[in-house]
């Protein structure tokens, strides 16, 4: 299908070569050679260490009592919530990390939380629990990193005591119906589906939209567990800190030229209306010198003539002072100060561009 005339963008010639200016940007995957540089030194800190042993069941977690002062806080909740009927326990709010688990998996919580804490001080960083999540900063940047428990949908399996109230539902439904009764009950006895919380861990790190497919998730599996995978997901944490710092380098650097195109743009367009008052500026007095010659023509003409009438005498004399304003406005001095008003010739130009600015 051929696009319509109206649906093509239209492109004007601007006869300013400082505006006229294509900039094509790389492409969202490729990553800046700072944050390569960066995933270069971790993926060598990880050739360095001492490889790691599948992991194929959970380990029993030991419960640690001398825990990172940066997490005492959410251990402190987490061992003394009391579970609710799902058998959660929380640590949310002020100086807590924004936990949200089953209670099976409360020592196994505080000891990846230690472990991470830890971790991220021997690369000079600091866990800062926020009340929803853990923060880790490098000024002006900083990621937000959660601790959270996969939750399956699994089929429900009715119990016996189900399966009789579904039933005794359906016959009251059913009665009713053949009543010709409203009958409100409509939702079965037991849910289709269950949410299922199963023990399996996860550290994620909030996204920001840092092209390039960092990383941002680590996760139990079938051969590692997180506490085997702290020094992975610190090396992790700083490659995407210095994503984030790219990005905003990046968003920086294209405001910078944003503004730069549009201080031209003002500045072109300024051009093109102080160039057509000079123009307007000179038709003016080329109008003015033309008329001023004619008149002293008209006038030396005239003056030969003998005088046939008072407003004959009163239209020469108007001439003679049309001649004297016109000759006043055409002295050099005069048209000089209107340059001067109009600010037309200035001896310090504004409207030009800076060269020693990035265009």
């Amino acid at each position: 299908m051929l696009a319509r005339a109206s649906d093509r963008p239209i492109f004007r010639e601007t006869q300013d070569a400082s505006i006229e200016r294509i900039v094509i940007h790389g492409g969202h995957g490729a990553l800046p050679p700072s944050v390569e540089k960066v995933l270069t030194e971790e993926r060598e800190r990880r050739k360095a260490r001492q490889p790691r042993a599948p992991v194929l069941e959970i380990p029993p977690a030991q419960t640690i009592t001398e825990v990172h002062g940066a997490i005492a806080a959410t251990a402190k909740a987490l061992r003394k919530a009391k579970p609710d009927k799902e058998k959660v326990v929380r640590a949310l709010g002020q100086a807590t990390c924004g936990i949200l688990v089953s209670v099976t998996v409360v020592d196994r919580v505080i000891t990846i939380l230690d472990g991470l804490a830890r971790q991220l001080e021997k690369r000079s960083l600091a866990l800062e629990p926020t009340g929803t999540a853990m923060r880790v900063s490098v000024p002006p940047e900083s990621v937000e990193i959660s601790l959270v428990e996969r939750i399956e949908t699994r089929k429900h399996a009715p119990t016996v005591e189900e399966l009789a109230a579904e039933e005794r539902r359906v016959k009251r439904r059913d009665r009713d119906v053949r009543l010709g009764m409203w009958n409100y009950d409509i939702q079965p006895a037991y849910p289709e589906f269950d949410k299922v919380r199963t023990g399996a861990l996860s550290l994620q790190i909030a996204d920001k939209w840092v092209s390039g497919g960092l990383r941002r998730t680590w996760n139990d599996g079938k051969h590692q567990r997180l506490e085997g995978l702290l020094e992975d997901v610190v090396g992790g944490v700083v490659a995407y800190l210095a994503g984030v710092r790219a990005r905003r380098e990046e968003r920086e650097a294209w405001e910078r030229e944003w503004k730069r195109q549009c201080e031209l743009r003002a500045l072109a367009e300024a051009r093109a209306k102080r160039e057509e008052a000079r123009r307007r500026f000179v038709r003016r007095h080329m109008r003015q010198s033309l008329e001023l010659r004619n008149l002293r023509n008209l006038l030396e003409h005239w003056s030969a003539v003998a005088e046939i009438g008072q407003d004959f005498t009163r239209m020469m004399r108007w001439i003679e002072q049309r001649i004297g304003r016109l000759e006043h406005g055409l002295t050099p001095a005069s048209v000089n100060a209107a340059l001067r008003e109009q600010m037309l010739f200035p001896e310090v130009d504004d409207l030009n561009i800076d060269e020693s600015e990035p265009s």
